[in-house]
């Protein structure tokens, strides 16, 4: 899936766009963010950027001015990161610190995929689910797998050790009784 990307053309905010569209329509010292990003930053502080859009490290970069200009007496505006366009859950947007990661209950799953395998791979699917979604930025729902993992886990591992449990009562009954019978 293709990056979609927001810039800043004076005080208004365009986006999400593709580098493509954004090509011809930015200038080096154009302020960008994509999800992933801290916070915007000038095309010209991000090489990748600038060589998908065609610019080059060797193009002039915009000199300050000689002459310090007064500065304005109304207040910078700030721009505040663009909310993702889905109707889906809302993803934390990075801020410099990441809540810790949550215990995906990976040894959990895969020793309840030993004891009751189905229910063991729902497990492990939900732990795996968790680390991508964590590594992704959404906190929220790599929590929300992580305790559908471990739910589900133990409920592998109950279910899983009742079975086994059955069954080996059941063969030392059977063993049991024909033992007797032969008396």
């Amino acid at each position: 899936m293709e990056k979609t990307y927001y810039y800043r053309v004076g005080e208004q905010q365009i986006g999400p766009v593709s580098l493509d569209q954004m090509r011809g329509a930015v200038s080096l010292d154009t302020y960008v963010w994509c999800e992933g990003m801290a916070s915007w930053a000038q095309i010209n502080q991000l090489p990748d950027v600038m060589f998908q859009l065609g610019f080059s490290a060797d193009q002039p970069q915009p000199q300050p001015e000689a002459q310090a200009q007064p500065q304005p007496q109304y207040a910078q505006p700030s721009y505040q990161q663009p909310q993702p366009n889905t109707n889906s859950e809302i993803k934390n947007e990075p801020s410099g610190t990441k809540p810790a990661k949550p215990n995906n209950y990976l040894v959990l799953s895969i020793i309840s995929i030993l004891v009751s395998c189905i229910i063991g791979i729902v497990a492990l699917v939900f732990s795996i689910l968790s680390d991508s979604d964590y590594k992704k930025g959404d906190y929220k729902g790599a929590e929300e797998k992580a305790k559908i993992a471990k739910i589900v886990a133990i409920v592998g591992l109950v279910l899983g050790g009742l079975y086994w449990i059955f069954n080996i009562l059941t063969v030392l009954l059977a063993v049991g009784a024909g033992a007797l019978q032969s008396y």
